[in-house]
């Protein structure tokens, strides 16, 4: 079976108003399974959306190719291409009720009213608005009118949906909320969803796959897990949640492992295969794997000790910021529900935090991307 999206070599410039020339995306090549959730995620002015434009037909190309269920569709126009698009302004009708917003495409193919009729109460009912038909846009939340606008997007049964930060103008709770139905909306409907957000945390609950873009390229591609656990470079170790970034140099490489030294000295090895001997990296480990108050074995465990130099309690777990001797502030996590909560140490304590070697991913310290 065929992909239902094939980017090829996509580039795509603009000229602003001074002359200058910006590359929103710069060869980017991206291939999208059937039924699978694939989130576009990056900083502002990354060329996520541009992406999702070109995808769309809103946005031409300068080079490359755009393959949709198997047919080149670089060169037909929107209305044309076999996707439909839910804004994040969701561009619905005011004057129009929510049944004529969701018939709205299929009153224009020219479909008869009664197959009409039956698709949109299909399709209303799917989202969870059955019995909403009749209701003004201006009588809906927030979330029903996201409901409405991913209703009249999906009635007429694109390939692809494309989903450019509809969630953003939510409440946090909602927004969650909306977040589980969107994913389990696009298991029940069993077409490709491609959606643009900026909040990392959305898109590590939501996606199958991840597209780490900056300033216009692919910095890396996988799976939520891979991009948190194991990113190819600083910039999407920084981007994909937080984390510590410690110094080492790699001594020498055997086999699938690495010997790597720290600037205090002390040496460890990593079961990593991607590592140049006599070069820089940086160790990452998140915050959740740095255990505070804990010594393990030397062989399997890095110690430090320091001193607690802030403290932020942040609902689930109090987030400590500590001072280590030769090294940048280290970020930890203490659990703030259980008897944990009684030892959460303050501000001014000396603490002892232990790494798990296991925990650790080594990067490339020069960021070519």
């Amino acid at each position: 079976m065929h992909p239902i999206l094939n980017l090829k070599n996509a580039t795509k410039q603009f000229t602003t108003p001074d002359g200058h020339i910006i590359t929103a995306l710069n060869n980017v090549s991206l291939i999208v399974e059937q039924n699978e959730f694939v989130t576009l995620l990056g900083p502002s002015g990354c060329g996520k959306t541009t992406l999702l434009r070109a995808i769309s037909g809103f946005e031409d190309l300068e080079t490359g190719s755009i393959t949709i269920d198997g047919a080149l569709v670089t060169n037909l126009p929107a209305h044309k291409r076999p996707v439909n698009t839910v804004f994040q302004s969701y561009a619905l009708f005011p004057h129009l009720n929510v049944a004529r917003n969701v018939a709205y495409s299929l009153e224009i193919l020219g479909m008869p009213k009664a197959d009409i009729t039956n698709k949109v109460g299909s399709m209303l009912e799917l989202v969870g608005l059955e019995g909403f038909g009749d209701r003004r846009i201006n009588q809906l939340s927030g979330g029903q009118q996201q409901r409405v606008a991913l209703a009249r997007s999906l009635v007429a049964q694109p390939k692809i949906l494309l989903l450019d930060e509809p969630l953003s103008a939510l409440d946090k709770n909602l927004r969650h909320k909306m977040q589980q139905e969107l994913k389990t909306l696009q298991e029940e409907i069993g077409i490709a969803f491609v959606f643009v957000t900026h909040d990392q945390e959305e898109a590590l609950t939501m996606s199958d796959r991840i597209v780490v873009l900056n300033e216009g390229e692919i910095q890396q591609l996988g799976s939520p897990e891979d991009l948190y656990r194991r990113p190819k470079s600083e910039f999407v170790a920084r981007f994909i949640g937080e984390g510590n970034l410690l110094d080492g140099k790699v001594v020498d490489v055997f086999g699938d492992r690495a010997r790597i030294s720290l600037p205090s000295g002390t040496e460890i090895v990593l079961s990593q295969s991607n590592l140049i001997a006599r070069s820089d990296v940086k160790l990452l480990v998140r915050p959740e794997d740095v255990l505070v108050g804990q010594v393990g074995i030397p062989k399997e465990v890095l110690s430090f000790n320091g001193i607690v130099d802030h403290i932020f309690f942040v609902g689930t777990d109090y987030q400590l910021i500590v001072k280590v001797d030769g090294y940048p502030t280290l970020k930890a996590l203490v659990r703030s529900t259980g008897e944990t909560r009684s030892h959460v140490p303050a501000a001014g304590d000396t603490v002892c935090l232990s790494i798990s070697i296991d925990s650790l991913h080594a990067i490339p310290s020069v960021d070519h991307n």
